[in-house]
């Protein structure tokens, strides 16, 4: 099973950040948005958050994940 990864979108504290993966599932191909916290590679900790839907096409999926991602980091999370 191949898997894509979009870049890391941080909110606003510096605390929270948050990025799309892309798998692939019987259907297509699955955006899943995970969550980093912390504020260095010593406490970070990760969770997956959501999934962005299923898409036909992994550029697709991808594409939706990171705009997800970023909507997360500087709306939702933002001073999280």
């Amino acid at each position: 099973m191949r898997q894509q990864q979009a870049e890391w979108f941080t909110n606003r504290s510096g605390h929270s950040s948050f990025r799309a993966e892309v798998v692939q599932s019987e259907g297509g191909f699955t955006a899943i948005i995970s969550r980093r916290t912390g504020y260095s590679s010593r406490d970070w900790q990760y969770q997956q958050l959501a999934s962005a839907g299923q898409f036909a096409s992994a550029r697709k999926a991808l594409r939706a994940g990171r705009q997800m991602a970023q909507q997360m980091a500087w709306l939702r999370y933002r001073f999280d």
